[in-house]
Order: C-alpha cells, then sequence, then structure tokens
C-alpha cells in the first residue's frame, strides 16, 4: 500500500505537447513570404492596370484627375478601326517571325543531328544571338539596315544584286519585313537547341528500321521524326508565339513603329499611348487585351503540355 501511495504522489512525466512550426502541419506560415512577394511583384501591379483601363487619366491635364469612366476605353478601342488594323498587323508578324523560326530552327538542328565536322564550333556560334541582349541585337541590325553606310546594302552592291542603295527601314513593307528578320535572328537558337534535343532523343532503333525498310530522308522525316519530337515542337512553337507577339525590344530600337506605323504591333502601341500621348487609361487598356491575348496562349500551351504528358 506505501508503495501505491508514493507512485501516486509522484508528479507525472508526460511531456506537454510543443509547438512546432514544420512545413507538414503548418505550410502557410513558410508560404508567407513567397504569397507577400507575388502580391507586391505581380497581383497588385496587375490589378492596378485593369484598373487604370477604366478610368481616364491624362497625365497632360492634372487637373482633372483620375475619373472612373467604366468600359469607355474599351469600346473606344474596339470601334477603332486603327486598333484592328494593329491586331492584324501584329497578328501577321508574330506568324512571320514564328514561321522563320521554326523553318531555320529545325533545318539548322537536323543538319547539327548529323555526323559533320566542328559541330561543337558550330553549336556555340549559333548561341550568340541568344546570349546577345535583345537592344544590342536590335541597334546592331539598325546599323546593318542603314541606308547609306549600312553593311547590307554595300554587300549587294558589290555582287550587283542591287544598283542603288536601299532604305530597309524607311519602306513600309522592308521595315516590316526587316523587323522580322532581326527577331527570327534572335529566336533562332532557342528553337533550333529544342529540336536538336528532340531530334537527339529519338531512338536509333527506329532510324536503323526505318533504313532497313528502304526509307529515303523525306520519309523518314515525316514518318518518324516528326511524330515522335511533336511535343516539342508544340511547346517551342506555343512559347515561341508568345515571346514573339510580346516583343518591345525589338521592333522599338529598329523602327518605333514606323514608318506610318508599318512595324506598329500592340505592344507597341501601348507604349505610345501611356508614354508618348500619356494616355494611361488607354495604354492599360491596350495592356489589358494584351494580357488576356497572352492568357490564352499560356492557357493553350498547359493544355498542350498536359496533353502530351497524359499520351
Amino acid at each position: 500500500m506505501e508503495l501505491q501511495v508514493a507512485k501516486q504522489k509522484q508528479p507525472s512525466l508526460r511531456k506537454k505537447p510543443r509547438l512546432t512550426l514544420s512545413p507538414e502541419k503548418s505550410p502557410f506560415l513558410y508560404l508567407l513570404p513567397l504569397a507577400i512577394f507575388m502580391g507586391i511583384m505581380v497581383v497588385y501591379p496587375v490589378g492596378r492596370v485593369i484598373y487604370l483601363s477604366f478610368t481616364q487619366n491624362l497625365l497632360t491635364r492634372p487637373d482633372l484627375g483620375i475619373q472612373f469612366i467604366g468600359v469607355e476605353n474599351y469600346i473606344t478601342l474596339f470601334t477603332s478601326t486603327e486598333f484592328w488594323s494593329t491586331v492584324l498587323r501584329t497578328t501577321v508578324w508574330t506568324l512571320l517571325s514564328v514561321g522563320g523560326k521554326i523553318f531555320i530552327g529545325f533545318s539548322i538542328a537536323w543538319l547539327l543531328s548529323k555526323n559533320i565536322g566542328f559541330k561543337k564550333l558550330y553549336m556555340l556560334l549559333l548561341m550568340i544571338p541568344w546570349v546577345t541582349p535583345m537592344v544590342v541585337a536590335a541597334v546592331a541590325w539598325r546599323w546593318l539596315y542603314d541606308g547609306q553606310f549600312g553593311m547590307i546594302n554595300y554587300i549587294l552592291t558589290q555582287v550587283n544584286i542591287i544598283q542603288e542603295p536601299i532604305i530597309w527601314l524607311g519602306n513600309k513593307q522592308s521595315a516590316f519585313i526587316a523587323t522580322a528578320v532581326t527577331d527570327i535572328w534572335i529566336g533562332v537558337p532557342f528553337m533550333a537547341m529544342m529540336f536538336l534535343a528532340g531530334l537527339q532523343s529519338i531512338p536509333v532503333e527506329l532510324q536503323e528500321s526505318a533504313n532497313m525498310d528502304g526509307a529515303n530522308e523525306l520519309q523518314q522525316l515525316f514518318l518518324i521524326v516528326l511524330p515522335v519530337i511533336k511535343p516539342i515542337v508544340l511547346v517551342a512553337t506555343t512559347l515561341s508565339a508568345i515571346w514573339t507577339f510580346n516583343s518591345f525590344g525589338v521592333i522599338w530600337p529598329l523602327t518605333r513603329g514606323g514608318p506610318v506605323d508599318a512595324t506598329q504591333t500592340l505592344i507597341v502601341e501601348a507604349y505610345k499611348r501611356s508614354f508618348g500621348s500619356f494616355d494611361m487609361g488607354m495604354g492599360a487598356a491596350i495592356a489589358v487585351v494584351i494580357f488576356l491575348i497572352l492568357l490564352f496562349f499560356t492557357v493553350l500551351y498547359k493544355r498542350l503540355l498536359m496533353k502530351q504528358e497524359e499520351m
């Protein structure tokens, strides 16, 4: 009995539960810094632009202040023929640039996938446009396109292709093509590397079987190569379309949207409205339209990616 009483008098040795901050039990606390950062850097700027798109905010008329006008900016945009001309011009420019990147990038990747000499040197040279800052590349191409001292005119006159220098960035058609060529030159390395990675992932057994069956290079291309690397082609094309559609660092240093708005895309028009005419409301409305278009491409990219993963 005395032993039992002594045991009852002894203090409990149970440890009190301690508050732990493990990621499993309190994940939101660990995600809080990231959530704050995303809110400051992403959510607030996007929300601010969306709000400004519903206002009249002329920096040249500070006396008017910021007035909420609803969807008036969007009505003005969608009823303007100039806006739809800019949309069409942006679409054509994007298709031209992305199409050139796909064709040239795949051609280079196809050649680099073969057993050729100095392959590493060619791959090193291929990466030069990709690592060059976009604005620097655009300024360099502007010198090449110069109507009086440009290297392109010099070469073409030396080989007697043209008799007189051409002002490449002064003509509407040539300026449109010139800006697309510059964007193609910058974006080709990415496409080539993506396609090359896809080509190198094709099983050797497939190519050997095709050779034994007597398939030539063209038949192998359409019946084996393209179907196998289709997921990579879709992903690379979608990403390139998003980047090209939103490209500002190529057109602005080259032509600033000219001549006579021949190279003015949506992103350039948004910049001119905001920082040229100082109409922040209309510029924000155009930016929201661009955001929705790019959001559509992003959703499309995600669905294509998920579809390819299921396959």
